[in-house]
């Protein structure tokens, strides 16, 4: 699977690694917190690299950006990745001391996140999985041996502590069976298991398109025979199905895709 993009792949594929943590909640809904103060969102991050630092130490030579948010994860899987971006951004433009890695974290001012990219879609919170993404920066030499170990280690070892994982649900006023670090890669292969076990394969691969291939066109046919196109950012459907072709909608859009129905085929 290729690696996923940022902003500018170009620039940043070499300086860059996303991944996030994926909190399990007891029971689905809109969490009562959505979005973390500075205070309490620092000392978070702080332990959250820590928890990072025990998989792989060499973490510690890299700058870990976090935000104190829970998000819906279709949110975080869209074309362009605009969750991961914005904390890229932020880690340009805030100031910070010179020399070592630093621990940036990102929390509410007044109820506002500092970029209103990072705001929470609250129309799309109600999974019992939410998840908040996070971002390594640092030299490129760093960046390929931690990333290399990253994806071969985090979804089996990325498990997070009990305790940490309780501290997690009770800043945000949820209760959580679990959390863990995954890349974002684990996150697709997650995605991909979902809509397959739903019966929408072929709409996760046209998402996936949107996601790590942009430039190139993807064909997929759904269980009920729907012919869908992924080109050029766009999603065209060929359907019998108005119901198929209002769901289809409603789950590209939440992934920031478009969906063109030119015609119901009969």
């Amino acid at each position: 699977m290729p690696v996923p993009p940022l902003s500018n792949r170009a620039e940043t594929a070499q300086s860059h690694i996303t991944a996030l943590i994926a909190v399990e909640c007891e029971t689905p809904g809109i969490p009562p917190v959505t979005t973390l103060d500075r205070a309490t969102a620092s000392v978070l991050a702080d332990a959250l690299a820590l928890d990072l630092a025990a998989h792989v130490a060499e973490i510690h030579a890299l700058d870990f950006v976090f935000v104190g948010a829970l998000y819906d994860q279709a949110q975080l899987l869209r074309p362009g990745w605009p969750l991961h971006a914005a904390l890229a951004d932020a880690l340009e433009r805030l100031p910070r001391a010179t020399g070592g890695a630093h621990v940036i974290a990102l929390g509410a001012h007044e109820g506002r996140l500092p970029l209103t990219s990072l705001e929470p879609d609250h129309g799309l919170l109600g999974s019992p999985m939410l998840v908040m993404p996070w971002l390594l920066s640092g030299d490129s030499a760093t960046i390929e041996v931690v990333g290399r170990r990253l994806e071969h280690e985090l979804l089996d070892q990325g498990l997070i502590g009990a305790q940490l994982a309780l501290a997690i649900g009770e800043a945000f006023g949820v209760k959580t069976t679990h959390a863990r670090h995954l890349t974002t890669l684990d996150l697709c292969a997650l995605a991909c298991a979902q809509y397959e076990h739903a019966e929408l394969g072929g709409l996760w691969q046209v998402i996936e398109a949107a996601l790590l291939e942009p430039d190139r066109e993807r064909v997929a046919r759904l269980a009920d025979g729907s012919t869908l196109r992924y080109r050029a950012g766009v999603i065209d459907c060929e359907s019998s199905d108005r119901r198929r072709l209002a769901q289809c909608r409603a789950i590209l859009a939440a992934h920031g895709l478009e969906l063109s129905a030119p015609g119901l085929r009969h």
